[in-house]
């Protein structure tokens, strides 16, 4: 038996719509449970909770006093799940220490201050908070200034704009106001309402599955102008889906609201909202529905009016810096609602990767295993200069992010870090997936390298690593004998200490070597110019729709064949044309110096690489431009260096795919183009140079079958001889050549249509 809500509400009383659904449930809906809610027990009273006041009170990391943690914890429906987060750390300590087959070093794991209590993390701080599966929404208030007014301006809840009111927060974990009355209160919070009633309606997706993201929510105390105060719980994020879920409860969930309809249903929301006895009222309605439910079935009545009344919520119960110090509430508060609406991420815990990171270098710094100059450097907190002092690499995003990966990569600091990162991120170290996490969260923390004002998130660029980006598979086997995955090389101390010339000389420098194939030198130079073309795009994460093993000309957005990012790079370190892209590409990326651009991700060429007829490699260009890379180009010119094992494969799969779009008569005819005449031959000198250095090196079975592709080769070379050669209508189309008596040539030259006697650039 359910009972109808009565809410005193400012716009009069209203049936309760959502106990009218009614219905057997469908497959879908049974398996769109909100989490937490069929093991739920009956919402416990007010007495009943007063144990988890003072179990939170007790636990170092909560600041609140009781009467405000009495308010947060009003509408709790599993306080057993709390009880088990606040646990004090070292109660936890000694239920690690005495469970069953520990070892006696196991036993002296150290808990960290914050306990069990989960963590909201920001650039500078982090909130502590109480997750509560799923939390009655009646007596949770929208924060009386909208969060998205303000991220429009920019204002993120300071004394930016004089209409609105100053959001305090002197008490760690608390927020305060200064109001002359409470109506005032009710006005500010009615004029959020009624723009979300307006603007957002999630109340069906609500109505089948709750609220799946968790509210997050704050004790805000008001400060009334005749000297008394009350604290109220406001959402701080999630005030759409608070709103949303108020609006099944009216029963408008499918109705376009205008700001002519809007206001009178925001006032019975607010109406509600502060009802004496929401709570008590919202209590009964719930367990009324859960009693329903066990002594029947479940149907579409309780599951809406569940879904309709339920949330899960993060309840914040103190504010710390990142050293872990209590700060006031605001310094945390506006710093997330800066990232949440300011600097957004495309993926999922971006800031709490981001904290894991941060607290790894800590921890680092602690262990004396780096120097809090070389963490501050890591951190993109040092400059110019100071930079360059602290790490002994010049200051650009190429070299911070790569010095990152070289730390975290690393053989003595980095076994420490790697492990601070799986703890803070409930990691398995030793599970098969964790390579690719270690570099995803690495990743996401360098993006701080790279952010500017018109660019701060780069989702390509992070899911990239997290396929593996520019790490070679002999990387991580260095890694797990014991040594570095990599070494970058530091500048000397004659070295100049311009920035721009400093590392213009070391890529150079670089470059020679990998050349040479110095120990160290292509590894280091796989690492700085994979990452090159990730920042830049022209390298990306494998995907099946990317494949392409029909067209034989370059598509836009495709790939000639799969592979994942590291096993193109290790390709490309193989082949003198893929070390000269490498090297190209991280040379044009150093180029831009610190400053300028502020975008460092496309303000800079990846070159598209050619073979002269020669077989050097060189840079291709168009009009004395050089021309930008793509994809596709990219895995052509690894092709040669990928193990014949592997090329033997995708052969296979290519003439199995254009045979079967052959007999579906969607065969693509051959271009007739240069470019495609040019790659053929690159293709071709590139095999022979690849079978002449063969360990395993394949033989003729006789020398008529050399002889016949000897004459084939000579009769190509004829008939590219036929091909001709665009003539410029100038008088002489050649003012750089001179003849034998040192003049010009009058007109054009006899036999200019060899291909190869004065080739045109790109051509």
């Amino acid at each position: 038996m359910t009972t109808s809500l009565t809410f005193r509400a400012p716009g009069g009383d209203e049936d309760d719509h959502a106990q009218g659904a009614v219905g057997k449930l469908t497959t879908e809906q049974i398996a769109s449970f909100a989490p937490g809610l069929l093991d739920m027990e009956p919402v416990p009273t007010p007495t009943e909770l007063k144990e988890l006041a003072t179990a939170a009170q007790d636990h170092p990391s909560v600041v609140l006093p009781t009467e405000v943690l009495r308010a947060l914890f009003a509408g709790v429906t599993h306080p057993d799940e709390l009880l088990d987060q606040m646990d004090h750390p070292e109660a936890v300590a000694q239920q690690l220490n005495t469970r069953s087959g520990r070892s006696r070093q196991k036993s002296k794991r150290k808990v960290s201050r914050l306990g069990r209590l989960a963590r909201l993390s920001t650039n500078t701080g982090y909130a502590a908070v109480v997750r509560s599966p799923l939390h009655q929404i009646a007596g949770i208030m929208t924060l009386p200034v909208n969060p998205r007014f303000l991220a429009a301006i920019q204002h993120a809840f300071t004394q930016g704009g004089t209409t609105d009111p100053v959001i305090e927060g002197s008490i760690p974990g608390m927020l305060e106001i200064h109001l002359p009355a409470k109506q005032d209160l009710v006005s500010l919070i009615t004029t959020t309402v009624n723009h979300h009633l307006q603007d957002y309606d999630w109340s069906d997706s609500i109505a089948r599955t709750g609220v799946q993201e968790p509210l997050t929510c704050m004790a805000l105390r008001v400060h009334y102008a005749d000297g008394t105060s009350e604290v109220f719980v406001v959402a701080i994020d999630g005030q759409s889906r608070l709103t949303s879920a108020w609006r099944n409860v009216l029963g408008i969930g499918d109705k376009k609201l205008t700001a002519v309809t809007a206001p009178s249903y925001a006032e019975k929301i607010v109406g509600r909202m502060f009802a004496h006895d929401a709570v008590a009222t919202s209590r009964k309605a719930v367990n009324g529905a859960l009693n329903a439910a066990r002594a029947s079935s479940w149907t579409a009545n309780e599951l809406e009016t569940l879904h309709s009344r339920l949330a899960p919520v993060n309840l914040v119960v103190g504010t710390y810096t990142r050293l872990g110090e209590p700060c006031e509430a605001t310094a945390w508060f506006t710093e997330h609602l800066t990232q949440i609406h300011l600097r957004p991420r495309h993926w999922s815990g971006g800031s709490d990767q981001e904290k894991a990171v941060a607290d790894a270098l800590l921890a680092a710094v602690h262990a004396g295993k780096i120097t809090p100059a070389l963490a501050s450097a890591l951190s993109g907190r040092l400059h110019g200069l100071d930079f360059t002092h602290a790490t002994g690499l010049p200051h650009h995003p190429a070299f911070a992010r790569a010095l990152l990966f070289e730390t975290v990569l690393s053989a003595d600091a980095g076994t420490l870090i790697r492990s601070a990162i799986a703890e803070g991120l409930s990691l398995d170290p030793s599970s098969k997936d964790f390579p690719a996490k270690l570099l995803k969260t690495t990743a996401i923390f360098s993006t701080r390298y790279l952010r500017s004002g018109a660019k701060t998130v780069f989702p390509n660029m992070v899911h990239t690593w997290d396929n593996g980006g520019s790490i070679t598979r002999t990387m991580w086997n260095r890694l797990a004998k014991g040594a570095d995955a990599f070494t970058l090389t530091r500048l000397r101390d004659d070295q100049d200490d311009d920035p721009y010339k400093s590392a213009s000389d070391l890529v150079e420098q670089l470059r020679r070597r990998a050349e040479d194939d110095v120990p160290g030198a292509r590894d280091e130079l796989a690492v700085l110019g994979g990452d090159a073309l990730t920042v830049a795009e022209a390298l990306g994460r494998d995907r099946g729709s990317k494949e392409d093993l029909v067209s034989e000309e370059p598509v836009n957005g495709k790939t000639p064949y799969r592979s994942r990012p590291p096993g193109i790079v290790a390709a490309l370190i193989e082949t003198p044309a893929g070390r000269l892209l490498l090297g190209a590409a991280l040379s044009n990326w150093v180029d831009q110096v610190p400053g300028h651009p502020a975008d460092y991700s496309r303000q800079f060429t990846v070159p598209e690489i050619t073979t002269t007829p020669d077989g050097t490699p060189a840079i291709a260009t168009t009009h004395g431009n050089p021309r930008r890379a793509t994809e596709w180009h990219v895995f052509e010119l690894a092709w040669s260096g990928l193990p014949a094992s592997r090329r033997a494969v995708i052969e296979g799969r290519r003439d199995a795919a254009r045979q079967a779009a052959g007999e579906g008569g969607k065969s693509q005819p051959k271009a007739a183009s240069i470019k495609a005449l040019q790659t053929a031959v690159g293709r071709l000198e590139q095999t022979i140079t690849s079978i002449l250095t063969s360990p395993s090196q394949p033989k003729f079975a006789d020398g008529a079958q050399q002889e016949a592709l000897q004459k084939l080769l000579f009769k190509a070379s004829l008939d590219i001889g036929k091909i001709p050669v665009v003539v410029p209508a100038s008088r002489n189309p050649y003012p750089d050549l001179v003849l034998e008596d040192g003049e010009a040539p009058d007109g054009p030259v006899p036999g200019s249509s060899a291909p190869y006697a004065f080739p045109e650039d790109g051509v």
